[in-house]
């Protein structure tokens, strides 16, 4: 049972909503209204051995920790305003360098830390729980349309590079290994995607090939992905193709980008390239069904990204 199937379970089991939960699991965010103000809610846990290895600094994990919790808050349009931070480590030095990375992280994405709990454990564990306001309504996976472009910010597959990197017991390139460990969520773009209006939006956590199958699957539609298109810079290409891997394979379903994939009418699109940095790259069209993975005219082979009980 893959993770998607097992929150597919827990959901069938959840009881009736209550009011205030305008939308409740299966987003990047659950939607609740409190008071006369929307907010979104997620959570994300990173567990040593399965998400980062004895490379990481204690207060590398911290900060990634923070990182991809305002990621998701990002994906539905969001200010990322409060987190709740609890984790285990095998003493109390390490879950203070730890707690370091979180303030770090905090004061660099305009976050108050509001508390959580910490405990003895035998692997280093931290788990972030989050809330973000809106300023309008949510931008959910399930809104894409047919005819729709669909485009990705920044750069892919760097992260993948430096995770290769710090494997084979490196820290070079400095560049990459930093995409990996210090993520860079797009706030800012997430914020003037949600003003204009554009139609869907998800964080890309698991790889573009899993993350555009949870649009598609949300939206009841397809999509056609051209590999060739991926933005893959020039030092990330170099690196991976020196260790044997594809640089487009690997970009579309390595995972832990934290670059936004948006799905919007094209000028809506432009509109929004012209008014944030860093650029965005259309990469494919949302269409009536079915999902295709293009290398120029040709069709290339299905593929899918990171799942988190594989």
């Amino acid at each position: 049972m893959n993770e998607f199937e097992v929150i597919a379970r827990i959901s069938e089991s959840l009881p009736q909503k209550p009011a205030e939960v305008v939308h409740p699991i299966g987003d990047d965010c659950a939607v609740l209204r409190l008071g006369e103000k929307l907010w979104v809610a997620a959570a994300d846990m990173l567990v040593a051995g399965h998400h980062f290895r004895s490379w990481a600094e204690p207060e590398e994990v911290g900060y990634k920790a923070v990182a991809v919790n305002v990621s998701d808050v990002a994906a539905m349009g969001a200010l990322p305003r409060f987190v709740l931070v609890s984790g285990g480590a095998a003493d109390s030095g390490t879950a203070l360098r730890c707690f370091r990375g979180v303030l770090e992280a905090c004061a660099a994405f305009g976050v108050y830390p509001l508390g959580g709990d910490t405990t003895r454990a035998d692997h280093l564990t931290v788990d972030v729980a989050i809330l973000g306001e809106l300023e309008g309504g949510p931008v959910l996976r399930s809104g894409a349309r047919p005819g729709d472009a669909l485009a990705v910010t920044g750069e892919l597959g760097a992260s993948a590079a430096g995770f290769l990197a710090l494997e084979g017991g490196a820290r070079e390139p400095e560049r990459l290994v930093r995409k990996h460990l210090r993520p860079e969520p797009r706030v800012e773009t997430g914020l003037e995607a949600a003003r204009l209006g554009v139609h869907a939006m998800i964080d890309l956590s698991d790889g573009l090939a899993s993350d555009a199958r949870h649009v598609c699957e949300q939206s009841g539609t397809g999509c056609r992905i051209d590999l060739d298109r991926l933005p893959v810079a020039a030092d990330t290409r170099e690196f991976l193709l020196s260790r044997g891997s594809e640089p487009e394979r690997l970009a579309a379903t390595a995972g832990e980008d934290y670059e936004l994939l948006i799905a919007a009418p094209r000028k809506t699109l432009e509109e929004l390239a012209a008014r944030t940095d860093p650029p965005l790259t259309v990469i494919g069209e949302i269409t009536e069904g079915g999902i295709e993975f293009l290398r120029g005219a040709e069709r290339a082979e299905p593929l899918s990204g990171w799942d988190h009980f594989g």
